[in-house]
Order: structure tokens, then sequence, then C-alpha cells
């Protein structure tokens, strides 16, 4: 790898994220922030990585993020709140008129039991190809996206994403599970607990009501 990847991390403000996290309000947005705390961490922790830069809408994380090291944009705001697909390609154009000669990766915020190393690893081997992905846990969504500059990403997220990215010619990574297990719902942290949370998260989800806990499959 000649350079390190730009990574650019949508991250939804945390008191509109993770809906589907069937949780008091409150509970859903210590989660989501903890999620978010711990992939960020990851990231800039990894060698791979020359430059993180966080994409959102509103002022809700921007001073949390910046301390960490990462650098913020904001999405315009005439574009859909909160479009996943939108704020990817707001930083794609922001890397390929900044960062245009250097390889880039889209890794989402709420990979919790991602680790520097294992970051770094997948990196290595995805600079290999034109543009790779990881597909998620379940097999049908896209966690990590890469490409060997800005201007060679194309990036399909949403439902069926994976066969999507496979239709655009992105080569599939095989990753480990903490690259794969995005945490949507409380099974998906269970299981990311299982692969070895984050402090944040691990403190956020200590923090959970038994209630919560029993009502999660284990």
């Amino acid at each position: 790898m000649t350079a390190g990847f730009t990574v650019i991390m949508p991250m939804k403000a945390w008191d509109r994220a993770k809906s589907r996290l069937h949780v008091e309000p409150a509970a859903r947005r210590g989660l989501a922030e903890a999620f978010a705390r711990d992939t960020l961490a990851a990231v800039l922790a990894s060698p791979s990585v020359a430059a993180v830069v966080v994409v959102t809408r509103g002022d809700l994380v921007v001073d949390d993020v910046r301390s960490a090291g990462a650098q913020v944009i904001q999405e315009p705001a005439d574009r859909p709140l909160d479009t996943l697909g939108s704020a990817i390609r707001h930083g794609i154009a922001w890397a390929a008129g900044h960062r245009p000669d250097t390889p880039l990766a889209v890794v989402p915020s709420d990979l919790p039991a991602l680790t520097p190393d294992a970051l770094a690893e997948l990196l290595t081997e995805a600079d290999t190809h034109t543009s790779a992905f990881v597909a998620d846990a379940n097999g049908d969504g896209t966690t990590i996206l890469t490409s060997r500059t800005p201007s060679l990403m194309r990036a399909g997220y949403g439902p069926g994403s994976a066969q999507r990215h496979r239709g655009f010619g992105a080569y599939e990574l095989v990753a480990a599970d903490a690259l794969r297990q995005d945490v949507d719902t409380l099974d998906d942290l269970v299981a990311a607990e299982r692969l070895g949370l984050g402090p944040h998260t691990l403190q956020a989800y200590a923090d959970l009501t038994p209630t919560y806990a029993d009502g999660v499959s284990r």
C-alpha cells in the first residue's frame, strides 16, 4: 500500500440513530454514541488509515468527533435528512476534491467490535483490488466499501447492497466477524458482544436494564 486510506464515516446524529434498537430513547442514544465512539477510535488507531472524515448533519457529534482526531464535513441542508446514501456520496465527493489520489474506504459508525489491526489487515488486502466490499453478518448488506481512488468508488448502500456491489464489479473480501457485525438490533448487539466490544459500548451494554437483556437471544 503506497498511501494510507482516507476513511469516510457517515454518522447520524445520535439522538436520531438506531431506531430498530427497541429500548428507551435515552438508552438508544447512549448505544448509538458508544458504537460511534468505539468505531471511530479503532479507525483512527489503524496504521492503514491516513485520514478520517465524518459526514454528519447538525452539531450534535461535531465536537466529540473533532476532539477524537477526525475531520467533520456537514451534509448540505437541502438534502434529505439522515439518508445514508446521500451522506456517503457527499463524503466521496469531498475525497475526490481533497484527496483524489489516495485509496478510499467507507466505514459505518456501528462496528463496535472493530479493532485497528483487523481493519489494517483488511485494508491491505483491499488495496490489491480496484474496488472491494465486506458483506455484513447477514450476508445481504455491506459494511466496508473500498476503492483505489475516490473516482473509482461506486457506492450502493441500502437493502440488498451486497449483491448490488457484486454487480458493480467490487471484489468480495473475506473478513473477520468483527468487520461484518454491524449493530441495528439488540440481537446484533449480543452477537457483537461475543466478539468483544469496545470500551464505550461495553459500558453502555452493561447499563441496559435486565428487562432489555432478557429480551434478546443468547
